[in-house]
This record gives structure tokens, sequence and C-alpha cells, in this order.
């Protein structure tokens, strides 16, 4: 007879099965709370979709979903990727292929919906039969951690090689762009130019003047020098009142037009190192082009004679080969 929608046949075997079925039915139960348990109070934010279609709706979020999203989450409930991520289609793809493949993957996002501005790393995993579950990491502080240190790292590069006080390119900074430039001239054919330039009786106008002024003076000259360089050179504190200023593309010709622009436009700067007295300075400058597999001692120290001829010639002028 039938009772209770069981089919009792009085023996005790039936019985004892019957016992098992409800202990395993009861031990599956007690296993999907757990399981929901834990799924909903995880501390990682957690999005379940279901396979529909092609596509994928959002059927289930956990409690840390919802704090990461301030609530916002509710709003996409039972909506389809497609529709939510349109500008974003890799997620979609994600998905997909998740679903096809049964595996594991996992990207990093910058979110647009769910947490705006925020970054994201999602992992995608495939549920049988139908689910796909995508834990969630805020990657945003560690990301601003990266780009600060990112930062710190350029400006501590920057640092290193620029002078504090003129704010140009220093002296180490000089020789291993030099070399860089002379290995591209050697292998492409190309031109560079080399100026050599000193302030004329700097130490003299130190001494008698002191070196906050003298100071002023080495500030001031940089920033005419950056004023009449195109954006392809470079310029660098050689050392005291030397500068050399790298002319790549260019010939002997054209480095001695910048030489002259920079000596003229020296030569209009007023410098008033004491109350009622106005001064000008002036610089000497050697010049000379790359020879092709030249010696990069032997082109610094041509450059090097030039300027120092310049100086024998009276000084306020440009020196050159040509």
């Amino acid at each position: 007879m039938e009772n209770g929608g069981f089919i009792v046949t009085g023996g005790s075997g039936t019985l004892t099965v019957i016992t098992e079925q409800k202990q395993a039915q009861e031990a599956l139960r007690e296993s999907e709370m757990r399981l929901n348990a834990l799924y909903h109070q995880s501390p990682i934010p957690t999005f379940t979709w279901q396979k529909r279609g092609d596509d994928f709706l959002l059927v289930d979020f956990n409690r840390a979903a919802i704090r990461i999203t301030d609530d916002k989450v509710y709003n996409f409930l039972g909506k389809r990727v497609e529709e939510i991520y349109q500008n974003q289609p890799l997620i979609l793809e994600d998905m997909r292929r998740c679903f096809t493949e049964h595996s594991v993957s996992q990207r990093d996002i910058v979110s647009k919906h769910f947490t705006p501005g925020k970054s994201l790393s999602l992992h995608y995993a495939f549920i049988p039969p139908d689910l796909i579950v995508v834990h969630t990491e805020d990657q945003t502080n560690r990301k601003q951690v990266e780009e600060t240190l990112k930062e710190s790292e350029n400006r501590y590069r920057e640092l290193s090689i620029v002078d504090d006080l003129t704010q140009l390119y220093n002296f180490r900074h000089f020789y291993q762009q030099l070399k860089m430039e002379i290995d591209r001239v050697n292998r492409y054919g190309q031109l560079l130019t080399i100026l050599l330039l000193d302030l004329d009786d700097f130490k003299q106008f130190n001494d008698k003047y002191g070196h906050v002024e003298g100071d002023r003076v080495l500030l001031r000259f940089s920033q005419v020098v950056k004023r009449c360089l195109r954006q392809t050179d470079s310029a660098y504190r050689y050392g005291g009142e030397e500068f050399t200023i790298l002319l790549p593309m260019t010939t002997s010709k054209g480095g001695v037009i910048t030489a002259e622009r920079i000596r003229a436009e020296l030569k209009k700067e007023i410098f008033s190192p004491v109350s009622g007295k106005d001064l000008h300075i002036t610089v000497s400058i050697g010049l000379t082009q790359y020879k092709p597999q030249e010696d990069m001692k032997s082109f610094v120290h041509r450059v090097d004679q030039l300027m120092y001829q310049a100086k024998k010639n009276g000084k306020d002028r440009v020196c050159s080969e040509s």
C-alpha cells in the first residue's frame, strides 16, 4: 500500500533504503545551505551570471558585491551582459570562453557601471550546468600606489640627470646622450653638431659679487639657451660655467646660426648684481660637426679646443672649423 508517497512493502530492507535517502537529501540540503552562506558571507565581491542563449543574465550576488557597488548592483539584477557592457565587449567574450572551455580566466578593467572609476580584477569560473561566477578584487588602491611609485621613480630618474640650479641636463647625462647620438649617426649616416659654451670672466664676476649673484647668471643663461633651441636639441651644464649643446641632424654651418643666436640673446640680458650697476655677460662658443666613426673623446676634445680658441681670439665670439 501507499503511505505518504512511499511504497511500503513491509520489508526492513525497504525502510533502510528510505531512511538512507532521507539522510542523503538532508545532507544535500545542509550542504547547499552552507555553500549559500559561504557565497553570501564571503568577503570577496561575487556576481553570478546564468547562460541565456548567447548571453548571460545577472541572477545573484553576495553582500560584498552590494557593499563594493554601494547598492548599485540591484539596478542590474536580471540584465544581460551585452546590455550592461556595450562598450566593454571583451567581458562577454570572456564569459563565453569560460562557459565553452569550462575554464578559469582573469581580466583587469576600469569599471564603468557597478563601481564607476574603480580598477577591478575579474576572475571568471564555470559552475555546472549553466552558471558563470565572477569574483571581483578592488585594485584601485594598489593601482594608485603603483602610479605614485612610478611617478616617484620617474621623478628620481629625472632628478638624477638634471642639474639642480639650471634645470638643464647634467654632466653625466651628457655623455650618456652623446654616446647614443654617436651610435645613431654611425648607424644611419646622419648629422650631429656639438657646441661648448663658456661664460666669459665668470670667475671674476663670482669673486666680486658673490656666488648668489653668480648662480642667478647661470640660471638666466640656461633660460636663454632653452629659448634658442629646437625641440630636438638638448642642453647640458657641463661643469661650473661651461655648457654643452647637442644639435642632431645639424651641420656645422647650422650650428653656427644657433650659437650666434645664443650669443646675441645673452648680450641683451641686463644683470644688476648691486643696486645702480647694470652689467652684460658674454659667452665664448666652440662648435664642430661629428666625423663618421670618430672616437667620442676626440670629438669632445676638438670642440674643447675650438672653445678655447674663441677665448684667445677675444671672447664673446663663436669659433668653428668651417
